[in-house]
């Protein structure tokens, strides 16, 4: 085999081993272009709650709802308890002086 030979040999390896490197990263951008998608689709959302602060607000409720009622009530009915105590105690602590 002469030299020449060699090289285009040499060459058609090289030419088709990037053929199949250029699929496998085309393979890999679809991918990353469909999860890029989704963090667009996150993005455009976390845009638009930003702009409506109180539809934020509900949605977070709705969510902390939704995963974990009992404990949103244990916390709330601490809540309310303390903020009894702390008027009953502020009242008082105002009729003592």
């Amino acid at each position: 085999m002469s030299r020449r030979q060699e090289l285009a040999a040499k060459r058609a390896m090289l030419v088709a081993r990037s053929e199949l490197q250029r699929r496998a990263l085309a393979s890999s951008a679809g991918e990353v272009s469909y999860s890029l998608r989704k963090v667009d689709a996150a993005v455009s959302v976390a845009r638009r709650a930003a702009t409506h602060p109180l539809l934020l607000a509900g949605a977070v409720a709705a969510v902390v709802v939704v995963i974990r009622p009992r404990r949103l009530l244990q916390g709330l009915t601490l809540g309310l308890s303390a903020a009894v105590a702390v008027q009953r105690a502020s009242a008082l602590l105002r009729t003592s002086t």
